[in-house]
């Protein structure tokens, strides 16, 4: 299980005594799962049920997921990784970080780690990242890191409830 370290952050496979700062930092803030697959969670146990579903799978070859952990304080302050696409044949980048840090720069911070591991662990090439036309910010960050817009499209929740209008982006 790779742990990946950057300037500020510990990137980590998620531990079930994690669930109450997970939970109380991004997982239960409407805000935060807006425009993100999944729905916000409702209880702690939601959050146990992914955190579990995300321990028990590790790092499977088609899904990477970490905990993004502040070296400073030792606590989690959000999540994120690569899933396979078979849409696109390659994979997508995802990340999501608590709000009262956005802005600083942990999400490129984090997403750059991921990609670099990606690249150098996993040999891959080529990414795919897309965010809500509503959700400027995703691709500032996307761009940031190299991302080159594609075309519009769009993207549903997991469990299909809500359907974005999306900007597609490329790596590689």
């Amino acid at each position: 299980m790779p742990t990946i370290q950057t300037e500020r952050l510990l990137l980590r496979l998620a531990k079930k005594s994690d669930a109450s700062a997970v939970y109380t930092n991004w997982t239960r803030d409407p805000q935060i799962s807006k425009y993100m697959r999944w729905n916000t969670h409702a209880s702690i146990n939601h959050t146990i049920e992914w955190l579990d579903a995300t321990a028990a799978r590790g790092f499977d070859g088609k899904v990477y997921d970490w905990l993004f952990i502040l070296k400073e304080t030792g606590k989690p302050i959000g999540s994120g990784g690569i899933f396979y696409n078979s849409t696109h044949n390659m994979f997508e980048l995802g990340y999501c970080v608590m709000r009262p840090l956005w802005g600083k720069g942990f999400a490129t911070e984090a997403a750059r780690a991921i990609l670099q591991f990606a690249k150098q662990e996993l040999g891959q090439t080529k990414f795919f990242a897309c965010h809500a036309k509503e959700n400027v910010v995703s691709g500032k960050i996307l761009k940031k890191l190299g991302f080159v817009y594609s075309n519009d499209s769009s993207y549903s929740k997991f469990d299909g409830s809500q359907t974005f209008e999306s900007c597609d982006y490329f790596l590689g």
